[in-house]
């Protein structure tokens, strides 16, 4: 009994040491992942793409086509005429739609949308294209081109107030950035997945795309980024300055994750990439609020608290933050003053704090990205009808998200009641 006792506990202390690898910690984010785009409105979301996808199939005895045929013909034509000036659809539309929606709720999270044509060739049929023929399609192609389409709605929707954040990061997911070729598009579609993965705890991940994006800025200092210039707002840099300042950026992000690690070494490692990332910065002249709150934190955790006050200053001084930011930065102030490092790092100026900071500028940054805009000078393909599809998807999402809760239905059927028995005839089957 002994003996099994002591074997036990051997095991046991083997799989907790092994959880601390970087691996497995990786596989456990992927798993995250997994849970945080797997609730009602993501799910709503992918049911239209695969709605317009599944539509341009050419063989309408295609297995997974059959699976959502019956309930994602009245979604396409909602779509096909849906005016994307229009706010919201009627009431009998979308319960209709939500209907549909929850007979195949379960098989839309079961089913991968890219066995399906590209997004771009669902709205090409939608609007009389021919339909596609699975079997005539490169492989490879078919991924380079899907894979293109999840990083461009990933950034597109990543600020749009009834998207944002959860919707870009199911498109984040979609995409294997190592399937692309190494260019610029792959880099910044990393630096966004980092962002996004941080965002959401998913710490081990967004790391590991960092770290990628390190290794490939530093083997190409001289190419051009016209697409980072203008997510940062970095016209007035050369390409050599942005190549520097966004190598900066992609340390900054990987000590942040670093930083809200568990283990000890992953700690020593932050401070080297905030080292980094100062150096960066300060080889080009640029001040941010980044900037000044890194500085500060270098300094306290060194134990040099004089020489983090003036960051702090600066810091206080920024318009980015609320009132309760502010006197939060002062009381860090105070502490370093009175040279209490470890008051100011525990208390109010901690790394959850730092995080949401941090977080705070680059959703500052994004929302100021005019991404059709951009795409379009930039002369990527399709521009105009990825954006009038997002455009569609809000329009849809809003309104059908309000049937999915017990009391806005019934408040549904009010308003059904109130515009007559026609109406009420027509929405009886829905109920």
């Amino acid at each position: 009994m002994k003996n099994i006792i002591l074997l036990s506990c051997i095991i046991l202390l083997a799989s907790c040491s092994k959880e601390k690898t970087d691996e497995v910690l990786l596989k456990l984010d992927q798993q995250k992942l997994e849970e945080n785009i797997n609730y009602d409105k993501i799910v709503f979301y992918k049911f239209a793409k695969i709605a317009i996808r599944s539509n341009a199939v050419l063989d309408t005895n295609n297995v997974d086509y059959q699976k959502f045929s019956s309930q994602t013909r009245n979604i396409v034509n909602t779509m096909h005429q849906l005016d994307t000036n229009k706010k919201s659809i009627s009431v009998i539309e979308a319960l209709q739609l939500y209907n549909d929606y929850r007979k195949v709720k379960n098989l839309v999270k079961e089913t991968d949308e890219d066995i399906f044509p590209g997004l771009i060739q669902g709205f090409n049929v939608l609007y009389g294209a021919p339909k596609v023929d699975l079997n005539t399609l490169d492989p490879k192609e078919k991924i380079r081109i899907q894979n293109i389409e999840h990083a461009i709605l990933s950034m597109a929707v990543l600020t749009t107030r009834d998207l944002g954040q959860p919707f870009a990061l199911y498109e984040c997911s979609k995409t294997q950035p190592e399937l692309l070729d190494d260019s610029e598009i792959k880099t910044l579609l990393e630096f966004v997945r980092g962002f996004l993965f941080f965002g959401n705890n998913l710490f081990y991940l967004s790391e590991d795309g960092l770290s990628r994006n390190i290794k490939w800025l530093d083997k190409n200092e001289n190419i051009p980024l016209p697409y980072t210039k203008a997510f940062f707002g970095w016209r007035n840099l050369s390409d050599d300055q942005t190549h520097t300042a966004f190598h900066g950026m992609n340390y900054l992000f990987r000590g942040f994750d670093r930083m809200r690690m568990e283990r000890k070494i992953d700690e020593e490692r932050s401070l080297e990439d905030f080292d980094f990332f100062v150096k960066d910065m300060n080889k080009l002249g640029l001040e941010s609020e980044l900037v000044w709150m890194v500085d500060a934190y270098l300094n306290i955790k060194r134990e040099k608290p004089e020489k983090a006050v003036p960051a702090l200053e600066k810091l206080k001084t920024s318009p980015l933050f609320s009132d309760s930011e502010r006197e939060a930065i002062q009381k860090t102030i105070d502490y370093v003053k009175g040279r209490e490092s470890d008051a100011a790092l525990n208390g109010v100026y901690d790394k959850a704090f730092m995080a949401k900071l941090a977080s705070k500028y680059m959703i500052s940054v994004l929302a100021k990205i005019d991404w059709e805009k951009v795409l379009r000078e930039n002369n990527v393909p399709h521009t105009k009808e990825i954006f009038a599809g997002i455009n569609k998807f809000k329009a849809l999402s809003n309104s059908v998200s309000q049937y999915t809760q017990p009391s806005t239905i019934e408040n549904g059927k009010k308003e059904i009641t109130k515009k007559g028995s026609e109406l009420l005839d027509k929405a009886k089957s829905l109920w």
